[in-house]
């Protein structure tokens, strides 16, 4: 059986200046560091040591986390691009108003082919991205696993571990906010165990 714990980046600049993430180079705030640290504290009294493997987006607000949360658990991480977060095209790193102002108007009904912007990523695309990523975390040797990423990314991820397609995330998906973490059980049987999702240790 594996164990799988995903971590959403925590506090960066982009939460508290009212921009955009998505594909842009934000960093941690300070604040987003010592909340890093203190899941990096957390997670060793759940057990994590260097003997788990980590896994993380190569944006800076991720490796940051990946960073904190390592003063503590001395793990190696790996550096997987199918991590980065969505990709906003034209939006990416913009002011939300900015953003609400000049996106493309969605459908009523979900598409997963939508596109804010032309040169945008659509879920569909995030999907495909992800996806080889997920199979590889079914298949490797690794059985204690901890991943660093973005939200969208991660909401993805927590589509797949239920089973989901992206036509799914029509009627359900995950939200998460940052700092939140989640612990599965994967077992060899397929079956995956929730044992808490998008939770904040604070």
């Amino acid at each position: 059986m594996k164990s799988m714990i995903l971590v959403q980046h925590t506090e960066s600049e982009h939460h508290v200046n009212d921009h955009i993430g998505a594909g842009y180079e934000w960093n941690l705030t300070a604040r987003g560091r010592e909340q890093a640290f203190r899941i990096g504290e957390w997670l060793k009294r759940e057990g994590c040591s260097h003997a788990w493997s980590m896994f993380v987006s190569p944006q800076n607000r991720a490796c940051q986390t990946a960073e904190e949360i390592n003063r503590c658990l001395g793990i190696s991480p790996v550096i997987r691009e199918e991590l980065r977060e969505v990709n906003a095209g034209l939006g990416n790193g913009r002011t939300r108003e900015w953003y609400r102002e000049n996106a493309a108007r969605r459908r009523h009904v979900y598409d997963p082919d939508h596109r804010d912007f032309p040169d945008a990523e659509s879920d569909r695309e995030l999907w495909n991205r992800v996806w080889p990523f997920y199979l590889d975390m079914l298949s490797c040797p690794a059985d204690r696993m901890i991943v660093v990423s973005h939200g969208t990314t991660i909401s993805f991820l927590q589509s797949m571990l239920a089973g989901q397609s992206v036509e799914d995330r029509g009627r359900f998906c995950f939200h998460g906010s940052s700092g939140s973490i989640s612990r599965y059980w994967l077992e060899s049987s397929s079956r995956v165990t929730a044992l808490f999702v998008n939770c904040h240790i604070d």
